[in-house]
């Protein structure tokens, strides 16, 4: 079966599976999205604690992206037998399936306008070696409403750049392209660049940039990557970090052209988390006052914070730099997941995911979910 919009065994969004006992208005008015081994997809009410069964056997894939108004969530499961793309509209609580296609492998990539309610959509299924196979690219908009774009070869979608255009790609190159016709405005030979990076603003993109150098005390080839910023469409390029610094985990903050990574830091001897501003990079932390590795930086959605995982041989703890000081917020399984508010951060922990104060107060609990794919607070309409 080809890899458009594909009928499906598996049970739809929008099914429901709800707890016993009647609703009790008890708890936080926060929503948490995730999937659990036992019932799958999992809408869960925290203020009444209550659950909705949206897919059931189902697994969270990696896209998902909220839209500019941050009314919709686009996110991507697997079931059994397909692989599915839905929009949740983040008021109302109700999902709707955009995409559907046969089989688990399927990779969707998402981009949303920069200003509008329409979501760039991206999809393909991988060769036998790592490639972009078969697949396309799609605008779709919580209506309902599907077009394609007509790209014959593009299969992945990076950014909604500000003047209309799409940036995106295939194995070895980088298009922008037109919305509506896929027409090539520019292109780019990225295959020594990884992990591309668009800033919100869609003014600059970020990635590593990695070739092999010769060695010659070691008299053989070694993997030497940069970090580097450019134009949206790979112009200007100006090397942030060599490869002396492994950089690595660079997010943009929110509306801005900041971007905040983690390096290697040979006065402190631990990964430090470093902020770029357009002018100079700046530790979060002095290497003075460093005792531990900060890596995998999260930034607030003011953008005027940053929380971060403090990880040394012990344990790894979750932790936010506020007023000169580093707070931490309690053990941290891998990353961060992100912040609330400018007040909360989202702590998935070994046996609970927590939503924190920046005070170490925990605000809520849940037990741990195999993957949490979003929270968000109640409307108060």
């Amino acid at each position: 079966m080809g890899l458009g919009v594909a009928c499906s065994s598996s049970q739809p969004p929008g099914s429901t599976t709800e707890a016993n006992g009647p609703a009790v208005s008890s708890g936080p008015s926060l929503f948490l999205l995730h999937t659990t081994p036992a019932d799958g997809l999992v809408l869960h009410d925290a203020r009444t604690d209550e659950s909705r069964t949206l897919a059931a056997g189902a697994t969270a894939k990696p896209a998902r992206a909220v839209s500019p108004s941050g009314r919709h969530l686009a996110f991507s499961y697997a079931t059994a037998d397909s692989s599915h793309l839905t929009l949740l509209d983040l008021t109302t609580q109700q999902a709707h399936r955009v995409h559907a296609a046969a089989g688990t492998s399927v990779a969707y990539s998402l981009a949303w306008h920069p200003n509008q309610e329409r979501l760039a959509v991206g999809y393909y299924r991988p060769t036998d070696d790592g490639g972009r196979g078969p697949g396309g690219l799609q605008v779709v908009t919580p209506d309902g409403t599907t077009r394609d774009v007509g790209c014959s070869s593009v299969r992945e979608v990076l950014h909604w750049l500000p003047d209309g255009s799409l940036a995106a790609r295939t194995d070895d190159n980088l298009y922008v392209v037109d919305a509506g016709d896929c027409a090539t405005q520019a292109s780019l030979d990225i295959r020594r660049m990884h992990h591309l990076r668009y800033a919100p603003t869609g003014q600059q993109m970020a990635y590593i940039y990695r070739e092999l150098e010769y060695d010659r005390d070691r008299g053989e080839y070694v993997p030497d990557s940069s970090f580097v910023l450019s134009g949206p469409d790979g112009t200007n390029p100006e090397t942030l970090f060599g490869n002396e610094r492994h950089a690595r985990h660079h997010r943009w903050a929110p509306e801005t052209n900041e971007v905040a990574l983690d390096v290697r830091v040979e006065a402190s001897g631990h990964r430090q988390v470093v902020v770029y501003d357009g002018s100079r990079p700046t530790f979060l932390v002095s290497p003075d006052q460093t005792t531990a590795d900060q890596v995998h930086p999260r930034w607030s959605p003011s953008g005027n914070r940053i929380a971060f995982t403090l990880r040394s041989d012990a344990s790894s703890q979750a932790a936010v730099r506020v007023k000169g000081q580093t707070r931490r917020l309690g053990r941290v399984d891998g990353a961060v997941w992100g912040w609330l508010d400018d007040r909360s951060v989202v702590v998935p922990g070994p046996d609970s995911v927590r939503v924190k104060a920046l005070n170490g107060t925990t605000r809520y609990a849940h037990p741990t979910p195999q993957t949490l794919l979003h929270v968000w607070r109640r409307s108060a309409s």
